[in-house]
């Protein structure tokens, strides 16, 4: 049997910047207006210490993928110290994912002036939720775009600012020495989706430290320089457009919520013109519903590592037939539209947004810079340390401040432990339903048995007499198709071949960790399937060996099989799905035709 799941290192450094943008860059459409609606113009001096931080936890970030090339996010570093810790910091994250998808897809339709934004929200997070079931989208590519517009759009309102800089009103902080540093803590989002980098690592191009350099520091100055642009110019539009700032406070033509809202946009008419404008809005609408979608793919992929990992109970790793783990997504589409529809606010939203990704973040630093296995320089860890330290004090900072935000976290985190628990306990369970239940525990340990015997029996080839030497090998991918099982063992037959029967098992989530993924015995669809075909092979006394590899790539599963079992001839199907799902989903069987080898002949059985 093939066990095979390394996801193929194919991201460039030209392709994880903008993916980071449209994760990290995205916090520039609310945190903005956030800093006027608490500082009014003070919020100069808090945007500049946002950035300096940014630009340390920028390059801590960069130490952490170096010291993890196979996924440096929070529960892989927090995993080298402790299970426990790994879990925590994964559900700190979790909580993260679902405000960052609740508050992305409530601000975009702030940004395109819907009315009930609350209800375009909740059926954006819906939409988006049943579109995964069937499978990633290839969303990358457009999600590229729209950062990449997004950061030109930045740069002409900037441009068309410039000349107005000069007359920004920046006042002194108002507020006293822990009154400040409260106010400060209101707008850490800025540094929400710095995981993301660190979970790409998997997948990046190697030298991975070198291609991580080049992903986050065109980004991150991005970000840093027009941001303090952006404030500046937000500070020179005239009181008669903005008012005068701070909490509830608006003496200008703009509402205070929209003016908290909707920031970058009012920069862009007042200083571009409204057509620009609108057409500006429906850019950073789409950026921010990209985050969205980011959002839920990475709350699935967290429940379907940790339940992997037996750290949450294992029906969490039930895919359906499209890769995609059912009941993750179900949790990762349902809690942030229900997050909508009981806090329908955007300053709501973002008091609960910074607790889950400032506790991600400093437990993140927290665990690299005490971890005396990892190699380190002594600078790093000491500056890392102190990164932490204070990362620690802002997540306390804001659960004191905001008890409704700790709230929400610690009721993340009991659920999710509480399903830890259900997951470490599951054999006292197991005897406790088999007391409450007699019969029921037996038959699913009998059906399993069954499943475990039949996958057993499938490591050999289908017992056949051949009559003479094997000619040719022909390999067949399928999942099940009648016709093309028939065609497969046809051509063995008339050309005196033996078969390869694969069965790719497509996990379609994106791996932050490495995991143990799902083997044969476990899956009973694979089971069923082979011991149908090789039936069928004995009948036709032809000899088939059966092949099982579960993928983050089908296409690579494939051609990593042709090649390394050296196949003369690769049987495929024809897919029956149209053109527009095709393009969402994409085509494997033209991925495998570009990439096959010449020495092998592809047939595609229509």
């Amino acid at each position: 049997m093939l066990t095979h799941g390394v996801r193929p290192r194919q991201l460039k450094w030209f392709h994880a910047g903008p993916m980071l943008f449209g994760d990290w860059g995205t916090s520039r459409l609310y945190v903005l207006g956030l800093a006027f609606y608490y500082a009014g113009h003070a919020s100069f001096w808090f945007m500049a210490a946002m950035s300096v931080l940014l630009v340390g936890v920028g390059w801590a970030y960069q130490v952490i993928c170096r010291l993890y090339p196979d996924g440096g996010g929070v529960y892989s570093s927090a995993r080298d110290r402790s299970h426990t810790l790994a879990v925590i910091g994964a559900l700190l994250l979790c909580a993260d994912y679902i405000v960052t998808a609740s508050l992305s897809a409530l601000d975009a339709f702030h940004y395109v002036h819907l009315p009930n934004p609350e209800l375009w929200a909740i059926g954006s997070i819906l939409l988006i939720g049943f579109l995964n079931y069937f499978g990633p989208t290839k969303a990358g590519t457009g999600a590229m775009i729209v950062a990449v517009l997004t950061a030109a759009l930045s740069l002409i309102i900037a441009f068309f600012a410039s000349d107005d800089l000069g007359s920004a009103t920046i006042t002194p902080v108002q507020t006293g020495g822990l009154a400040t540093w409260a106010q400060f803590t209101k707008l850490i989002l800025a540094i929400s989706g710095v995981e993301a980098i660190a979970n790409m690592t998997g997948i990046m191009v190697e030298p991975v430290e070198k291609t991580v350099k080049k992903s986050i520091w065109p980004v991150l100055a991005e970000i840093v320089i027009l941001n303090m642009v952006l404030t500046v110019a937000m500070l020179a539009m005239p009181e008669s457009r903005i008012g005068s700032g701070g909490p509830g406070i608006a003496t200008g033509v703009e509402t205070t919520e929209k003016m908290r809202d909707t920031m970058v946009r009012i920069l862009a008419s007042h200083y571009v013109g409204e057509a620009f404008a609108a057409v500006a809005a429906v850019v950073f609408a789409l950026l921010l519903l990209s985050a969205v979608n980011t959002a839920i793919t990475g709350l699935v992929s967290i429940q379907y590592m940790m339940a992997a990992d037996k750290e949450l109970p294992t029906g969490l790793t039930g895919l359906n037939r499209w890769g995609m783990p059912v009941l993750p997504l179900w949790v990762g589409t349902i809690a942030p539209a229900l997050v909508v529809w009981f806090v329908p606010n955007v300053g709501s939203l973002a008091d609960l947004y910074a607790i889950g990704v400032v506790g991600a973040v400093a437990l993140n630093l927290g665990a690299c810079s005490t971890n005396m296995k990892l190699s380190m320089r002594g600078y790093e860890r000491a500056l890392m340390l102190i990164l932490a330290v204070l990362m620690l004090v802002v997540w306390l900072t804001i659960a004191w401040e905001k008890p409704h935000a700790l709230g929400f976290a610690l009721t993340i985190l009991g659920l999710g432990l509480a399903g830890r628990w259900t997951a470490r306990h599951r054999e006292e369970i197991r005897a406790w339903a088999e007391v409450k239940v007699p019969g029921l525990v037996e038959a699913t340990d009998a059906a399993s048995e069954r499943i475990a015997v039949t996958a057993a029996a499938l490591a050999g080839r289908a017992q056949v007499v051949t009559e003479g030497p094997i000619q040719t090998r022909i390999l067949v991918s399928t999942r099940g198709n009648p016709r093309l099982m028939k065609f497969a063992i046809e051509e063995a037959k008339a050309h005196h071949g033996e078969l390869l029967v694969l069965f790719v098992r497509h996990i379609a989530v994106a791996a932050f960790a490495p995991i143990k993924l799902m083997e044969l015995a476990e899956d009973r669809e694979a089971v069923a399937m082979f011991a149908e075909f090789r039936a069928a092979a004995e009948a036709a006394n032809v000899p088939a060996y059966f092949l099982y590899s579960p993928a983050f790539d089908v296409a690579d599963a494939i051609l990593e099989t042709a090649a390394t079992h050296a196949v003369d001839t690769l049987l495929l199907g024809t897919t029956r799905r149209g053109v527009l799902w095709r393009a969402m989903k994409g085509d494997v069987i033209q991925q495998v035709a570009t990439n096959l080898p010449d020495r092998i002949t592809l047939l595609v059985h229509g």
